[in-house]
């Protein structure tokens, strides 16, 4: 399927959610984009023009939050029920994270556990300023909300959602289920973190034989993918959260179960090597990093694990041909922001040099 899609129960509840604020939905019910029956898996398009019309003057964010947290259990599907039977609520994400293709084509989880922490990244397929964009992010922050209540039965989660977008407006929303939530902005992803404990507390739902019936429909459910594209594309989602200080080519082949030698493989038949992965990503963070902030330079050197910041100057201008300040005070972003050269020569050089 080359067109993104999200599935329809999606759609069905943005129209009873506008219903319910009092929005006259049947002109939305008889437009044309709008498919005849809302089942299975409709065009991600539908749910965007659906997005437009129902927010309307109001803000993405604070209506796509407002959505999310009327995201209960059975809107999200098998996967949803599966998530529930699970032992606790860290499997229950895993479970999301390797299964949300059978509800979406257009955002994927990134679950990663680091010492005490859980950090979970949302990753979208769309650009930044495409129609949906913050409305989607926001109503996935909402829903995992609303899920952890169901879950555990009135419990909120107690957490930290970042996002790279004023929250402003989100820290006045006065929802119960938002009580333990605390909002940061920051350039770059959409994440939450939480501790650890929290996520490993037994589920009073699970049930281990009832989840591995659901766990088998939801893998027949998952669209074919091609092997080699969709590794590659794991290792960037997984390197670009891990830049200060990456994992080596083994561990990050653990932390997508394979062997070293099945990665190595994967990203040698997807034409990229490892360096250039990380070269790539952290040029383009050091890039978004210079145009939307002000930051100093010693501030971005440090994001990115460099210890000094000459260090991080003398590289970025061996991969860009253009100092930091240059690029700052510059229209044109640098090409090799975007498409890194495979490591030779002078790359190799950079690569060796912290990389």
């Amino acid at each position: 399927m080359t067109m993104h899609y999200i599935a329809a129960d999606y759609v069905a509840a943005l129209l009873e959610h506008a219903a319910q604020r009092g929005m006259a939905v049947s002109e939305l019910w008889a437009s044309g984009s709008m498919p005849t029956v809302l089942t299975g898996l409709v065009p991600w398009p539908v749910m965007a023009s659906l997005v437009q019309s129902c927010v309307g003057e109001n803000d993405e964010v604070t209506a796509g939050l407002q959505f999310g947290l009327t995201l209960d259990i059975s809107r999200h599907g098998l996967l949803g029920y599966a998530a529930k039977s699970a032992r606790t609520p860290l499997e229950a994400l895993l479970l999301d994270e390797k299964y949300l293709a059978t509800r979406t084509s257009v955002i994927h989880f990134r679950v990663l556990v680091q010492q005490d922490r859980v950090r979970v990244h949302l990753e979208s397929l769309l650009k930044a300023d495409a129609p949906g964009w913050r409305f989607l992010h926001m109503a996935v922050l909402g829903s995992l909300a609303r899920m952890y209540r169901d879950l555990f039965h009135r419990q909120v989660l107690d957490a930290v959602f970042t996002v790279p977008f004023s929250v402003n407006a989100v820290e006045r929303c006065r929802d119960p289920l938002l009580a333990s939530i605390r909002w940061q902005e920051e350039p770059g992803g959409v994440h939450l973190a939480t501790s650890l404990a929290l996520l490993l507390a037994v589920l009073p739902s699970g049930d281990e034989t009832l989840k591995q019936l659901l766990v088998d429909q939801c893998e027949a459910g998952m669209p074919a993918l091609t092997a080699g594209e969709d590794r590659v594309g794991a290792v960037r989602s997984l390197l670009r959260h891990q830049l200060v200080d990456p994992p080596s080519v083994g561990q990050l082949a653990r932390q997508l179960n394979l062997s070293e030698r099945t990665l190595k493989r994967h990203l040698q038949q997807g034409g990229v090597s490892y360096r250039g992965i990380l070269m790539e990503l952290r040029v383009e963070a050091a890039t978004h990093y210079l145009r939307s902030t002000d930051w100093p330079v010693e501030r971005i050197a440090s994001r990115l694990g460099y210890e000094s910041p000459a260090t991080f100057r003398n590289l970025f201008r061996r991969w860009t041909g253009k100092t930091p300040g240059e690029v700052r005070n510059s229209c044109e972003t640098p090409a090799s922001s975007t498409s890194l050269p495979q490591a030779s020569g002078g790359v190799q050089a950079a690569a060796r040099g912290g990389v």
